[in-house]
């Protein structure tokens, strides 16, 4: 583990729209990365703060980063298609612009990857940290490990466990399967997008805690009922029999009560296993 036989080049892509506030703790998180061959494409969808402005500040320090301005869109798979048509990568991370890598995330999933070449992608857990505490309905650990997808069946069965920020996916498959969908009525591309990669093949998962989700008053939330909405969306457009929504985190205090502390505990299992990993690995 210490040593690569493989170096691959990896393209990041992180999409941003007005994310002054928090994209240097996010573009720190990949230049701070252990594994350093990697070009980052980030694309601006028309932010009027001060973005732009930071965004040439790191492209000026590191020639690693380029950033490019297109016109607001308002649709995630605008950006990312762009980004992904102009990248060089043998794999492609995706990043959102207010999340944050642990420092060996792309080095252990490059090395899983070179070890799997069959797998369409690989991903990590992600945890949320912000506005949120462990009495939040938005506290979560994503996916817990027993319910990790696997295969094209694990995502229609169990649904969409894939944290975006934490997927490392082969660019030759994504542009075999046509990017993201630009339906502009789907909302749910990156879902969309692991059900056509796993038409090809199955997923890698690595079960430990590479991203932190940001949850802060910014953020777009369309509520249980919209998210329901846009599952259903999906199934007709797929034609695949996709479970409706089910949100139990809204069962009632004692339910989430239950809920988040089986997060919270698998959290602490989850990062303590993988410091010890890490100790013993050197």
């Amino acid at each position: 583990m210490n040593k690569l036989l493989y170096n691959p080049l990896v393209t990041v892509i992180i999409p941003t729209y007005n994310s002054s506030d928090y994209i240097s703790e996010t573009i720190k998180s990949v230049l701070n990365q252990t594994y350093k061959n990697f070009e980052l494409i980030i694309i601006d969808d028309g932010s009027t703060d001060k973005t732009v402005n930071i965004l040439q500040d790191f492209a000026n320090k590191d020639k690693r980063i380029n950033y490019y301005q297109i016109s607001h869109s308002g649709r995630p798979a605008i950006p990312f298609n762009y980004g992904l048509k102009i990248a060089k990568g043998k794999y492609v991370a995706f990043l959102g612009s207010d999340d944050i890598w642990e420092k060996e995330k792309l080095v252990e999933q490059v090395h899983y990857f070179e070890k799997h070449p069959k797998d369409v992608l690989v991903y990590s857990m992600s945890v949320t940290f912000g506005d949120v505490n462990i009495f939040s309905t938005m506290f979560e650990v994503l996916p817990l490990p027993f319910r990790a997808a696997k295969t094209r069946q694990d995502l229609i069965k169990i649904g969409n466990t894939l944290p975006a920020s934490s997927v490392l996916a082969r660019l030759d498959i994504i542009k075999k399967v046509g990017y993201h969908d630009n339906d502009p009525e789907l909302k749910l591309e990156d879902y969309h997008l692991w059900l056509k990669m796993t038409e090809f093949g199955t997923m890698g998962f690595i079960p430990r805690i590479h991203v932190y989700y940001r949850v802060h008053k910014n953020q777009f939330s369309g509520g249980w009922e919209i998210r329901r909405e846009r599952i259903k969306y999906l199934a007709k457009i797929t034609g695949l029999p996709i479970p409706d929504y089910k949100e139990i985190r809204n069962s009632g205090l004692l339910f989430l009560l239950v809920r988040n502390l089986i997060h919270y505990l698998t959290f602490i299992f989850v990062y303590t296993a993988q410091l010890l990993f890490r100790i013993f690995r050197r």
